[in-house]
């Protein structure tokens, strides 16, 4: 890979290439993982290493449900998002993208389960192959030696399952530091364009092709002429970028583009209380030196149907003693003083306690910022014979799959950035299932827990709905242009070499993390694309 920054491009430069890749996010590096015999361009808006000033592109207006205050959910840089991403993986269930026709007649993916889960194992073997090369992943019955009565209790009625989540050991970010970036870096084949946007794309109407895309940065303008173009910047970005290529060609004129947003509604809808001392389990998590292994609470298949709700889980998190959480955040913080050389820690050692202090340590540190010798050596201290934890209060933490709404949506502002485009707006809405899905969570819980002997669920009256940063949706599949933006192979419908990308082109989001299935479906693109360009 030969790293073209700004300065070293003469103005209104024509570069020329097989592939076009516009994004280096996970997707976009999956992708040229998978077409590294082919010339490949790669352009990113950001920076090899993270930049302020590249994130006002970024800016957006909320006219719907807003997301969290104060979280940054994309970034322009080399990796994209995945440099936020803490690699919770997670499969989506056959249910999830086949059809239901007890939420809508027209919701399944165009092709079948069977094909995704050959993508998913391809995708765990390119990233993750020495984390998870010791187990089957996709065995629902991993780890059940360990439950505790906290499984037992909750699994005594068929309404309810449990669902799988991994994480690996060290977190990919596909940044700098990535050892699966350098890879991709190393390429011979491959030219990455620093701090360049994509802005204008030229179409020729006759062969609904297009010709070439110019591409910007602050100083330098020039053009790039592929054979195949593909839009690998997330689901906002995307269909920002397609917005405003409208105006340019009535090609781009497609009533889906925008639509469908999608992203995971979150919402803490109570307190799970235990009259019995709990021990370390799948529900709250197993920490070895390669991987990481917890199992949520899920509702069955049978219950969804009977009921017309969307899947759904919940984490079951713990809620420590008030004093407890100030003197873990208190130690965190001056623990990040020290890392960060920004003055010596001031810890009160008198009001440390211990054994709180290391199980927080275990239990609630992000996989970007825990180490996992220490939360193996952690665990090993924990599963000896009478060991309980200090808390007897848990979070129940839901996040659900979102209806695909064509009123939930991005479309242009009227402001424009550095470049002349206009900016995305965001209105986020919900469907009446989704309001219906977390009140049925909430019932069995009730229901569930009302007459149990060690269980006690007390819900919360005024439940807060956040984001989960999962953006999804907005150039969808779809076998026809009247329903989707692009077709099975992810190819816009009505342009011969323009191809999509990433999250954006779900169909539906299941209730699981988008991080595995965005991978699978960079390598069956890149397959794909691999035919056609024999």
């Amino acid at each position: 890979m030969t790293i073209i920054k700004e300065h070293q491009i003469n103005k209104n430069s024509f570069l020329e290439c097989e592939i076009l890749i516009i994004g280096s996010g996970m997707s976009g590096q999956v992708l040229a993982s998978k077409l590294s015999n082919k010339k490949i361009i790669m352009i990113e808006s950001g920076k090899i290493k993270y930049d302020k000033n590249n994130q006002l592109l970024n800016e957006i207006t909320e006219v719907g449900i807003t997301s969290r205050k104060n979280n940054q959910s994309r970034i322009r840089q080399l990796g994209g998002s995945a440099n936020l991403w803490a690699n919770q993986l997670m499969t989506l269930d056959e249910n999830e993208i086949s059809e239901r026709d007890w939420v809508n007649k027209n919701f399944s993916w165009p092709f079948n389960y069977h094909e995704i889960i050959k993508y998913y194992k391809e995708s765990i073997n390119l990233i993750y192959n020495n984390n998870f090369k010791d187990i089957n992943y996709f065995d629902q019955d991993l780890e059940k030696n360990r439950n505790s009565f906290l499984e037992n209790e909750i699994l005594k009625e068929k309404v309810v399952n449990f669902n799988n989540h991994f994480w690996p050991a060290k977190v990919e970010k596909f940044n700098h530091n990535s050892k699966f970036a350098k890879k991709i870096i190393n390429s011979n084949n491959l030219k990455f364009l620093e701090n360049f946007t994509a802005t204008e794309f030229q179409i020729n109407d006759e062969s609904q092709t297009i010709e070439n895309i110019k591409v910007q940065s602050t100083n330098r303008t020039c053009t790039i002429k592929a054979q195949i173009y593909v839009l690998s910047c997330g689901a906002i970005e995307n269909a920002r970028i397609l917005l405003n290529n409208e105006k340019n060609s009535k090609i781009f004129k497609n009533q889906n583009i925008g639509k469908y947003f999608m992203d995971h509604p979150r919402i803490c809808l109570g307190i799970l209380k235990s009259k019995q001392k709990i021990s370390l389990s799948n529900l709250l998590g197993i920490k070895y030196k390669n991987y990481d292994f917890r199992k949520s609470v899920s509702l069955s298949k049978i219950y969804q149907r009977k009921k017309k709700i969307l899947s759904a889980y919940a984490f079951l998190d713990p809620k420590y003693k008030n004093d407890d959480e100030i003197m873990f955040e208190n130690f965190l913080y001056e623990l990040k003083k020290l890392i960060k050389f920004k003055g010596l820690p001031k810890i009160n050692y008198k009001n440390i306690k211990i054994k709180e202090l290391f199980e927080q340590i275990y239990l609630k540190l992000s996989p970007q910022i825990s180490n996992s010798n220490l939360n193996n050596f952690i665990r090993t201290f924990f599963e000896k014979k009478n060991y309980y934890l200090s808390f007897d209060e848990m979070y129940v933490n839901y996040q659900a799959e979102q209806f695909p709404n064509f009123n939930s949506k991005i479309y242009l502002s009227d402001k424009k950035d550095q470049y002349n485009q206009q900016k995305a707006i965001i209105d986020w809405q919900l469907n009446e299932i989704d309001y219906k899905t977390h009140n049925e969570f909430s019932l069995v819980l009730k229901d569930k827990f009302k007459s149990n002997t060690f269980l006690e669920f007390n819900e919360y009256e005024k439940k807060i709905i956040t984001d989960a940063n999962h953006h999804s949706g907005t150039t969808r599949m779809s076998l026809d242009r009247e329903d989707g933006v692009v077709d099975k192979n992810c190819k816009f419908h009505d342009i011969k070499n323009l191809f999509i990308s990433g999250n954006s082109v779900f169909r539906s989001s299941g209730c699981v993390n988008p991080g595995l299935t965005n991978s699978a479906m960079s390598i069956r693109l890149g397959q794909h694309l691999q035919r056609i360009l024999k």
